[in-house]
């Protein structure tokens, strides 16, 4: 489960969640804190244990407005894990992610995407965005989700 995976923060590290299904659901952010890492934990496991699939899944969607709400251009590592069990139904297209990431500033285009497969998600779809932005494709069907995030930990 997501949840088993809030040890895996590390101190200082900002957490935004945007579920989404037809568009972007919510946006919570948390930050662990050292002084006080469990809060930070503690709220991260609350948002992921609210994460419910329904809805048509809007890939490119969410995925441009991933990148409107992280900007870029600080001296801190970003980047952007995508997890969907679906492939893209509804609002922006493939093309038009493209022509998006293309008008992105040279700073934003160093944000990856690295996506997670599981489920019944779309490896082409998915191995795109990771190559367009300079991230990276797991597999968690065959794995864990675990093991997945993991891999990307040594990627940051």
């Amino acid at each position: 489960a997501l949840t088993a995976l809030t040890g895996d923060f590390r101190d200082r590290e900002e957490v935004t969640l945007m579920p989404f299904g037809s568009e972007v659901k919510r946006v919570t952010t948390h930050v662990v804190d050292p002084a006080d890492p469990q809060a930070g934990l503690d709220g991260i496991r609350r948002d992921t244990e609210r994460l419910t699939a329904r809805g048509d899944t809007a890939i490119y969607t969410s995925l441009e407005k991933a990148y409107d709400r992280l900007g870029g251009g600080d001296d801190t590592f970003t980047s952007i894990v995508l997890m969907t069990d679906g492939e893209n139904t509804t609002g922006a297209e493939a093309a038009d992610f493209d022509r998006f990431y293309g008008s992105l500033s040279a700073d934003r285009k160093e944000i990856p995407v690295f996506a997670v497969l599981f489920g019944d998600s779309d490896h082409a779809e998915l191995a795109h965005i990771a190559e367009l932005t300079g991230g990276r494709l797991f597999d968690a069907r065959k794995g864990s989700l675990d093991g997945a995030f993991e891999e990307i930990r040594g990627y940051q």
